[in-house]
């Protein structure tokens, strides 16, 4: 007896793989869909990560503005910050050789379109926005400018005087370091540069543990404390502090500029990269390049707005601790808006003067608009975005139009808002 046998017709088959086909093509079609999405949420999450990082860098630096900067100096000194556009715009002096006493911060406000060199490479500064410097010692990129000590009175020793030794991370004795006098008088605080007047030319000092060769460093009376603070590792000191410049450029050089970025428009960038530009020394003239930190990719402004406490209704600045005051930075000519304007010459005046600045600036607020991710063709962002905080006042707020192609890009406003610690306002 034969068994009975039965298989599939070629009918069958045919419709078995057709209808697998199609599952197959779609699941291919959903898979591709998920991996695009997912590509997007990485990139994403990427942008927000290196937001995070570099702002943070960006805050840090805000909150050391002012630590260890000379208030004066015994005799003249000649010293050499920035020797080249647009850095060169943000000295404390006449011309690229400056003698002035340092301001903690400055800035400039709705800068035109220039372009700035590192001394090798070219770079466009994007029109429209601004440019931050801020002064002081910990903001060098050496182990040395992150370091300090200090050197008390030291009775029956008519020699050289110790400086206080920590159990760890202390200044290395090839350091280049600056020694500030600090005293405190009534409401008055002396931060006084010391030095050997005889020689003005080197009012920094080679770092000894042992003390100093050179006992015009040494504290002579017993109430003196004299504080030490490192700036450079080499011999190379142009300027008795650090500087960190932060501004928003596009890198002549495109491969330099990530490729997913807002493409330029007519030429022109319509984003770049927010940079800290640190100073590097020059102890000649014109003075010194700044070294490019790229800090955040795809960035289309960058705006700074200043709290200020600048009438204590007695003609005081920095006595109350309201702030009363907002303004923008000043632009090319010394136009600034404030608000209220009616204190538009205390502004003015603090703006210039490192002592008003450092008695009465409080509050500082960064506004950085920046893309993120990548291209998406479905979206479609908001035509506008507020640089700022329009309930302070509207003239201070800035709102930024994006182009039709930029709106094929999600933005992010990242908001910083620091006051910064050495400034006696905040003290």
């Amino acid at each position: 007896m034969l068994n009975s046998r039965k298989g599939f017709t070629l009918v069958e088959l045919i419709v078995v793989m057709a209808v697998f086909t199609v599952v197959i093509m779609i699941a291919g079609d959903s898979f591709k869909t998920i991996l695009n999405q997912m590509g997007k949420i990485t990139k994403s999450e990427e942008s927000n990560i290196e937001g995070v990082l570099g702002l943070e860098m960006f805050r840090h630096d805000l909150q050391q503005a002012g630590y260890g900067l000379p208030f004066s100096y015994l005799a003249p000194i000649t010293y050499y910050e920035a020797g080249y556009a647009p850095a060169s715009a943000y000295n404390d002096g006449t011309g690229t050789t400056a003698s002035g006493v340092p301001r903690a911060i400055v800035a400039g406000d709705t800068l035109a379109a220039t372009t700035a060199s590192d001394g090798t490479d070219s770079y466009n500064i994007l029109a429209g926005t601004d440019y931050l410097a801020l002064k002081g010692a910990t903001l060098g990129l050496t182990k040395a400018a992150q370091n300090w000590t200090y050197m008390p009175y030291s009775s029956g020793i008519t020699g050289k005087k110790k400086p206080r030794i920590w159990q760890k991370d202390n200044l290395a004795n090839t350091d280049r370091v600056i020694v500030l006098k600090k005293t405190f008088s009534g409401s008055t605080y002396t931060n006084q540069l010391i030095f050997n007047t005889a020689h003005p030319e080197t009012y920094w000092a080679n770092y000894n543990s042992g003390g100093f060769a050179d006992t015009s460093f040494n504290p002579t009376l017993p109430e003196e404390m004299y504080y030490i603070y490192g700036i450079s590792a080499d011999d190379n000191v142009g300027m008795p502090f650090n500087r960190a410049d932060y501004f928003v450029a596009s890198p002549a050089d495109s491969t330099k500029k990530p490729s997913y970025c807002s493409p330029d428009s007519g030429g022109v960038p319509t984003t770049g990269i927010l940079y800290k530009g640190s100073l590097n020394h020059s102890s000649s003239a014109p003075g010194g390049h700044l070294t490019y930190i790229p800090l955040l990719d795809c960035v289309a402004d960058m705006q700074v707005v200043f709290g200020w406490d600048v009438d204590d209704g007695q003609g005081s600045e920095g006595q109350d601790g309201v702030v009363e005051t907002f303004s923008t930075p000043l632009a090319s000519g010394g136009a600034i808006t404030v608000s209220p304007a009616g204190n538009m010459g205390r502004v003015t005046s603090a703006l210039a003067d490192p002592e008003k600045l450092r008695n009465s600036l409080k509050v500082v607020k960064v506004y950085v608009l920046a893309q993120v991710g990548r291209r998406d063709a479905n979206y479609q962002s908001p035509a506008t975005f507020e640089i700022g905080d329009p309930t302070l006042d509207n003239s201070i707020s800035k709102t930024f139009t994006l182009s039709a192609a930029m709106r094929n890009y999600h933005w992010k406003v990242y908001r910083l808002i620091v006051r910064p610690k050495n400034l006696l306002t905040n003290q």
